[in-house]
């Protein structure tokens, strides 16, 4: 997407190498809370490559922002206004709208984000507070593998940048958000599927001519992929399906060294994205025979299990598995439940890059 510069979701992963190279390679970062810009500030990355993209922001934070200059945030509610009225009133304001997607696969409108019908009302308001609003955004939400969600979202933003003109604004700026996936899922459109039909959307509604900039918020895309995890098995026990060994099938239950507590709360029922995780066991073990399997996390809260139902061959306690594709909402969200560490990461990468990046 040539003419989308991306903002990164440190949310997403904010380990500092992650953080440290992304801002080598000159992106730009999309923060939520002052920890996250003041550590984007502290790799030496300007206030205009900074947005401010949470749309309901702690008084405190934002008064940070204004001794930072981080000056480009955004909102979706009158409320949000006259704190940014009251703290901020030189902030230049990007309005958050509800994308418009398929409610039965992503929605997440409820949360955040402008209706439509309403966007006209709180752009008035926002005038009448004499705050510069300076553009539109929107976020689809999860990983979203449906390219019209975007096409109808960017067609809905054209009519609103319509709108503030006539309501005596002049936008300049519209944010995409994110949403776009960290690798290739087998029978679902690819990531250049999505960009190609984004890049349609934005030259038919957006003409290069306009000067709109055009931004994203890609954090999953980025960094998914750029991790693999590694589980020792700590324990296990064997399960039989009969009453007696000679007349049943063998199957085996394994506790692992991490679970949903620590890099797998992504797969918590409670959380919209949900992802395929998949379990390799190291080469020496693949020609082995399988077995159906169970693995649990370590902790002792009864919903850490990891899978169920899957083959594998039999292991022992200290054997290793891997997963990969572990990169995104993974060391953010882990805990400490039970005092179990979270992992322990190790950063590779080569010496051309270190060289080049500095990092």
């Amino acid at each position: 997407m040539p003419r989308v510069k991306p903002f990164y979701a440190v949310k997403c992963n904010n380990t500092e190498p992650v953080v440290k190279t992304i801002a080598a390679l000159g992106a730009g970062f999309d923060c939520a809370s002052n920890a996250e810009f003041q550590q984007v500030l502290h790799h030496g990355v300007g206030t205009d490559r900074i947005i401010y993209a949470h749309p309901c922001k702690d008084p405190q934070d934002i008064k940070r922002a204004s001794e930072e200059g981080v000056d480009l945030m955004t909102f979706d509610n009158e409320y949000e206004l006259v704190k940014i009225k009251s703290l901020f009133p030189g902030t230049r304001l990007v309005l958050r709208i509800c994308p418009q997607v398929n409610k039965g696969e992503y929605d997440y409108g409820e949360m955040y984000g402008c209706a439509a019908d309403q966007c006209k009302e709180l752009l008035e308001k926002a005038k009448e507070m004499t705050l510069a609003v300076v553009g539109v955004s929107f976020h689809i939400g999860g990983v979203c593998f449906d390219s019209m969600a975007y096409q109808n979202t960017i067609r809905l933003c054209r009519e609103i940048f319509d709108e503030a003109k006539a309501i005596g604004y002049n936008f300049s700026l519209l944010d995409i958000g994110g949403g776009f996936p960290g690798y290739a899922v087998k029978g679902k459109p690819t990531f250049a599927d999505v960009a190609k039909d984004i890049n349609t959307a934005l030259d038919e509604y957006f003409p290069k001519e306009e000067n709109v900039v055009v931004i994203a918020e890609p954090g999953t895309y980025y960094v998914q992929s750029a991790f693999t995890l590694a589980l020792r098995v700590i324990g296990k026990r064997v399960q039989r399906s009969g009453p007696s060994a000679k007349d049943s099938e063998q199957s085996y239950v394994y506790y692992l060294s991490d679970g949903i507590h620590g890099s797998f709360f992504f797969t918590m029922p409670s959380l919209v994205e949900r992802l395929n995780v998949e379990f390799y066991v190291l080469k020496e073990k693949d020609k082995m025979p399988v077995y159906q399997c169970t693995l649990w996390g370590p902790t002792l809260n009864p919903p850490d299990r990891l899978a169920q139902n899957i083959q594998l061959p039999e292991l022992d306690i200290g054997d290793w598995l891997y997963v990969p594709n572990m990169g995104a909402y993974t060391t953010v969200l882990a805990t400490s439940f039970n005092g179990i560490a979270r992992p322990e990461l190790f950063y590779l990468a080569s010496d051309e890059i270190e060289a080049e990046l500095g990092v």
